[in-house]
């Protein structure tokens, strides 16, 4: 690993058609016979949504329109695997607001107006979807009518196209936008709490209680008198079974070879490393980034570093770089599988981090402008609010806290300037054809630090390496026989170990701690129960045999899945049962708890300002117990209650004091009401995906 880079109907209908394409297969190439099929067959179908199939050749071109709308607006590099996977998801989110979404707000009687869209456009109520626009957007970053009239335009005057196709982009999703918003104001409008609801919440609220209570817990021990029955856990799997729907899911085992350099391949770095090092320590300070460029596995960092800084990737150089002065020269060092030189090119006394501030400019002489209006006085955040738009929170112009591996990473480079000036100096520099004004507004105390070029020379596996690993790999194949039951026993006797991966859904791109993981995952939906896969390849650091253990289908969970818990539960009732008839046996007509926690060998517990509307009232409680706590409230009940059968054991309590509060109110509970109805609203969509049959099998095909 480089040293400082340690820091994804009817049979004669039938049998015609058989004919027909036997036919076909005479005039027509394999490749297109094979198109054609793949038309027909929901097996190169991508998802689906309720009785409607999605084709792959479908979804391809939906994926394709929104890969031109990205290109169109330069927002996005479609060739980066994180561009291209949010394209994917937006044009499947598309079919979902089209097939689905968008039907159920038309069923609920919304509709967007001509007379609505021009005010969403030209009015008083302009879209979110065009504020998000920065070619709608004036300097302030406010919304400009005009600008969007300039727009219309040029879709009249463009003859390639490209602004009617992306007005026509804008266009639908300002519609779709506005219909949902009309259609979850709606369900929120709809909450409403009743009186009843409302007095309850409140007394639920406002009474506390302070109580002196006796448990006897069940406790954990297999009691052999307690017997649960298939017919009684078959009764409530079927009283509970509509809660366990479930996506589909699928357990796995997996064996992993990972692919490491061998003595051969590290002997081989170590060479190649005393061959460049003369001509490393012979090159210039002036010549060391391109030299470290072409022969170097790491890349040249032109910053400084302070001790500590690169420990983790190398403490043999983080060490050398805090205790040597300028050109100082470290000999070749073996560290992990590769081998370090180093040479400190400057050492410099340099602040850690610097606080800035920055303005745009449009040249050199308003960025010059610019600097002397701030050097006499003027404030910076006034200017500032000149030149960048409104903002929720922080500070216009604001950067923060940097660090010179901040500045060189995620910044332009010349922020680094800002580390070699002084507290108050401003730096100008050009940028993507205008200017940048920075203010260094403060920074932290100078320290030694040093520029440290690294040559580094990686032991990479050979291709005989790879061979090796890959063999060892092949042998898990062929002796399993595709027969999970063989796989096993082949890594027992191998002492291999079987790395489990349970419940994964489809398209995982992490399995198991394992990364990049998609080419296993696809095989893992793509096969049969007790398969045993083929050698795959993970990022060219891992072979991968995986063999299919179950397969959970879409649906509800069954009965076999969930056995043992409901089997459990079940016991527990039966055990509390059993509890609080023996307690009641043994405490009769108590007087006081002290008497009742003698009788059941136990002591007596408080709490104080228990409510029912709390889980958590200083400790967590029983909900029922806090349920019966509540009702002796309400009832007034002073003496002793029990025995009362809770979750995790039998209780006897007394209401030792009531506390009649009036901090929570009537608009409180509304809000509460409001609230609920807002976490329904933020999961809507899944709501209505899951109602609308919606099934996403893009990962046999992304």
């Amino acid at each position: 690993m480089a040293v400082l880079e340690k820091m994804r109907k009817r049979m004669g209908v039938f049998i015609s058609i058989i004919i027909a394409l036997a036919l076909l297969a005479f005039i027509v190439d394999p490749d297109t016979l094979q198109s054609t099929i793949s038309m027909f067959s929901s097996k190169y179908d991508v998802g689906k949504i309720g009785n409607k199939g999605i084709s792959y050749q479908e979804f391809s071109k939906r994926v394709d329109y929104y890969n031109s709308i990205y290109n169109l607006t330069g927002s996005a590099d479609a060739s980066n695997e994180e561009t291209s996977q949010m394209i994917n998801a937006s044009a499947w989110q598309s079919l979902i607001t089209e097939e689905v979404i968008m039907p159920a707000c038309e069923k609920a009687g919304i509709r967007v107006g001509e007379k609505e869209f021009v005010d969403m456009t030209k009015g008083s109520d302009i879209s979110p979807v065009l504020l998000q626009e920065a070619a709608m957007l004036n300097e302030r970053g406010e919304y400009d009518p005009e600008r969007f009239s300039q727009f219309l335009k040029n879709v009249e005057l463009d003859e390639s196209g490209n602004f009617a196709k992306y007005w026509n982009f804008l266009e639908n999703n300002i519609v779709q936008d506005r219909k949902y918003l009309k259609y979850s104001a709606m369900l929120a409008k709809s909450s409403v709490a009743n009186n009843l609801q409302v007095k309850r919440d409140v007394a639920d609220n406002n009474n506390a209680y302070d109580i002196e209570f006796v448990v006897q817990p069940i406790g954990y021990a297999t009691d052999s008198s307690i017997n649960v029955t298939n017919s009684e856990i078959k009764s409530f799997y079927d009283r509970i079974k509509t809660s366990l729907k479930q996506d589909e899911t699928r357990d796995a085992e997996l064996v992993a070879f990972e692919i490491l350099p061998s003595e051969r391949d590290i002997e081989v770095a170590k060479a190649d490393m005393e061959r460049l090092f003369p001509e490393f320590v012979k090159t210039a300070d002036a010549d060391m980034k391109n030299f470290i460029a072409k022969n170097s596995d790491a890349p040249f960092a032109d910053i400084y570093f302070k001790k500590g800084d690169i420990s983790e990737a190398s403490s043999i150089v983080d060490e050398f770089a805090a205790t040597n002065p300028a050109g100082a020269i470290l000999e070749p060092q073996p560290f992990d599988k590769e081998f370090v030189a180093a040479k400190i090119l400057d050492v410099a006394q340099r602040p850690d981090s610097v606080f800035v501030k920055f303005l745009p400019a449009r040249d050199q002489k308003m960025a010059d402008s610019l600097v002397s209006l701030l050097k006499g006085g003027e404030d910076f955040a006034n200017l500032a609010l000149q030149y960048f738009p409104p903002q929720q929170s922080g500070e216009p112009g604001v950067i923060g806290w940097i660090t010179e591996g901040i500045a060189a990473n995620q910044l332009p480079s010349d922020f680094l300037k800002a580390f070699s000036a002084k507290k108050g100096d401003y730096i100008t520099f050009p940028l993507n054809g205008n200017f940048v004004v920075v203010k260094v507004e403060d920074m932290t105390k100078p320290l030694r630090k040093a520029k440290v070029a690294v040559l580094s020379r990686e032991a990479t596996p050979s291709r005989e390496t790879f061979s090796k690993v890959y063999a060892e790999a092949n042998k898990v194949v062929d002796n399993s026989a595709n027969d999970i039951k063989k796989f096993e026993k082949y890594a027992e006797d191998n002492h291999l170990s079987i790395i489990p991966a349970n419940r994964l859904l489809g398209g995982a791109s992490q399995i198991a701690g394992y990364d990049n993981m998609k080419e296993v995952s696809r095989w893992i939906y793509d096969n049969k129960e007790g398969a045993v896969s083929q050698v795959i390849s993970v990022n060219n650091k891992y072979f991968v045999v995986a063999a299919l253990k179950k397969i959970h289908p879409m649906g509800y969970a069954e009965m076999s899945e969930v056995l043992p818990q409901i089997k459990e539960l079940l016991t527990v009732q039966k055990k509390v049962e059993k509890a609080a008839k023996e307690c009641a046996e043994k405490v009769q007509n108590p007087t006081d708890l002290e008497s009742v926690a003698n009788a059941l060998g136990t002591t007596v517990s408080s709490q104080s300002d228990v409510t029912f509307a709390s889980m958590n009232s200083g400790q967590a409680l029983d909900p029922k117990f806090l349920g019966a706590v509540a009702a002796a409230g309400e009832k007034n009940q002073s003496g002793i209650v029990g025995p009362v059968k809770g979750s995790i054991g039998v209780y006897y309590f007394q209401i030792k004091d009531r506390k009649a509060g009036a901090y929570y109110t009537e608009d409180d509970a509304q809000r509460k009401s409001d609230n609920a109805v807002y976490t329904i609203l933020n999961v809507l969509p899944q709501i209505m995906s899951l109602d609308g049959g919606v099934v996403d099998r893009r990962y046999k095909f992304y």
